[in-house]
């Protein structure tokens, strides 16, 4: 007779249990409807690595675009609306927007970072590790390497986004891999002030010390180049310490053309 009553009464506190949890998400939602906003708050989450995006900055975005949000019901404020309004500012990676049970607004922003700044004759733009570009910002506090020169794309002045043309694209991912390859090399960190690009996206090279200029090619193989500027250095460089090069061209497998 136990074992019969054991599943009715498992039965009824399963029951139970689900009315509850009906009960107290009735209650939620009611107290959702009746709070009302009392402040917002900004979190830039990765500004120690340089303030690309700040608080003021989104505040202005939300007020200007959704509108003020003091006093407001917090079931009327869209959260996925700022989220949507926030991933099409260019500076901005993505965002999160949530009501906490104070009434307090939050919105969590995590901003794009740059990894090179590009400057010709007609446009200035960022891009990230993932080759997106995007335009310049004057606030930004990071120090990163410049690229000058002409490119082998062309996009509109405020464009934003990866690079339409096939080959552009590709040249910006190989430009990306060969800084990532110096900002991680214990030779290279620091030992090359100055990238110029040609029109047709060859590369141009200027060291910290001396007065070579090494004719590098396309941003491919960088780490065979590299290994060549370091022969260069080591058995031409130090033995003929008399005779000096203006250019050292390195863009050629197995070839070290000096003049």
């Amino acid at each position: 007779m136990k074992a019969l009553l054991k599943y009715p009464l498992s039965i009824l506190a399963i029951v139970a249990c689900i009315g509850l949890l009906v009960i107290l998400n009735k209650e939620s939602n009611r107290r959702h409807h009746l709070l009302t906003c009392q402040g917002l708050k900004v979190q830039v989450l990765d500004s120690a690595r340089g303030t690309f995006v700040t608080a003021a900055d989104v505040k202005e975005y939300i007020l200007s675009e959704i509108g003020p949000w003091n006093g407001k019901r917090a079931d009327s404020i869209l959260l996925w609306k700022i989220e949507e309004m926030l991933a099409g500012k260019a500076a901005i990676l993505g965002s999160e927007a949530y009501m906490s049970t104070d009434g307090i607004l939050h919105v969590d922003v995590r901003q794009r970072t740059p990894v090179a700044r590009f400057h010709s004759s007609t446009s200035s733009f960022y891009a990230d590790a993932s080759g997106f570009i995007f335009p310049i910002r004057k606030k930004y506090t990071g120090r990163i390497p410049i690229v000058d020169g002409d490119f082998p794309f062309t996009e509109d002045k405020d464009f934003k986004g990866e690079i339409t043309d096939k080959k552009g694209r590709a040249w910006m991912n190989g430009i990306i891999g060969m800084l990532d390859y110096i900002q991680n090399s214990k030779t290279w960190k620091g030992a090359i002030v100055q990238i110029t690009s040609s029109k047709d996206g060859s590369l141009v090279l200027v060291p910290a010390q001396g007065e070579e200029k090494f004719i590098f090619g396309f941003p491919e193989k960088w780490e065979e180049k590299f290994k060549r500027i370091e022969k260069y250095y080591k058995y031409i460089a130090s033995r003929e310490e008399g005779k000096k090069y203006s250019t050292v061209n390195v863009r050629y497998k197995g070839q070290i053309i000096c003049r």
